[in-house]
């Protein structure tokens, strides 16, 4: 199975029409060094192509040779990621901006900007079955302080890109920006959605992929979290959320920790284990202090729960003995006890 990716930033333009998008150029330059990484992408290097600026015969040949019928085989996984402006015509038709791209009378010049369409045409005549697009479009320039507003795709993304073994990642919704914000040296989609890979923290189920959908959700939350006006969405197609992009990069810490959280199911460490937990710790390098405090940290919630378990039987053998049985009063501590039993737990 061959993976290969194409990266397109457009940060600068010809005409005056477009602000400068200068954000994207590092936007390149991030995801590549994520999909190169071997514990994270394990792309080649020469299976990544990055264009920056590319005038529009250069930016079509090179979306042409992604989804080439004739160079892809059914297993290839495929990524197309995008940053820089994308502007919808008149007729709803979503478009890619290049450096050549521009307005007439504030309307987009349809010759200097790639249609969806053609885009949509050559992915239906390609063989994979694992299409990724990611986009961190934008198409007009509105500012606020402290932030510089990216305008976004339009609502036919899905019906125009869409189709089978594909999954489609956007930065906003169509009737909102994306926003770069000034703090961060990339766009702020793309920060969180590599953020998610660095850190394996979009792993929603600690299996060792991370998977479309799992990205979404990370950069959703992380972007909802941040009060951002922007609604990150996502667009599966048959298989399409359950395309593997990247490795989770487990660190000795947080594979420590996963064998810990296997015994919490079980409720302690039975002493058995412990031989084994003090081999994996020194294979591991980590210290007996940072095990301790890893071994606290997994096991809070379980003896938190065990304390609010002593105090709920404490209130109610109280509520016994004062009153000799349980009557209405004594039943409404007994539910208040589990309420906050349950809330703390």
């Amino acid at each position: 199975m061959a993976k290969i990716a194409l990266l397109i930033g457009v940060s600068e333009f010809n005409s005056h029409d477009l602000d400068p998008l200068p954000k994207s150029s590092a936007d390149l330059e991030a995801m590549k060094e994520v999909l190169i990484d071997p514990e994270l992408g394990g792309f080649a290097e020469s299976d990544i192509t990055v264009l920056k600026n590319p005038n529009k015969q250069i930016m079509e040949d090179a979306i042409y040779d992604l989804f080439s019928k004739n160079k892809r085989k059914k297993d290839d996984l495929l990524l197309f990621y995008f940053s820089g402006h994308g502007i919808t015509d008149e007729r709803g038709i979503f478009h890619f901006s290049n450096s050549e791209t521009r307005k007439e009378n504030g309307r987009l010049r349809p010759t200097t900007a790639i249609s969806s369409h053609s885009i949509h045409t050559w992915m239906n005549e390609c063989p994979s079955r694992a299409m990724a697009t990611i986009l961190d479009c934008c198409y007009s320039g509105a500012f606020a302080k402290g932030m510089s507003a990216k305008g976004t795709a339009n609502a036919l993304i899905k019906e125009q890109l869409g189709g089978e073994g594909r999954a489609i990642l956007t930065a906003a919704s169509a009737t909102e920006y994306a926003w770069a914000k000034d703090e961060f040296d990339l766009s702020a989609y793309t920060y969180y959605l590599l953020e998610g890979v660095r850190t394996g923290k979009a792993s929603l189920d600690n299996d060792d992929w991370l998977s479309m959908e799992e990205l979404h959700e990370y950069a959703r939350q992380k972007i909802s979290d941040a009060k951002l006006e922007m609604t990150p969405e996502f667009y599966p197609v048959r298989e399409g959320a359950k395309i593997r992009l990247f490795k989770v990069k487990i660190t000795a810490k947080e594979q420590y920790r996963k064998e810990l959280q296997f015994y919490l199911k079980r409720g302690r460490i039975p002493n058995y284990v412990r031989d084994r937990l003090e081999n994996l710790r020194e294979k591991l390098q980590i210290s007996q202090d940072e095990a301790q405090l890893i071994e606290r940290e997994v096991f809070a919630p379980l003896r938190q729960k065990q304390e609010n378990l002593k105090r709920y039987e404490k209130a109610l053998r109280g509520a016994l003995n004062e009153e000799g049985s349980l009557d209405s009063n004594a039943i409404d501590i007994s539910e208040n006890c589990i309420k906050l039993i349950l809330l703390e737990s």
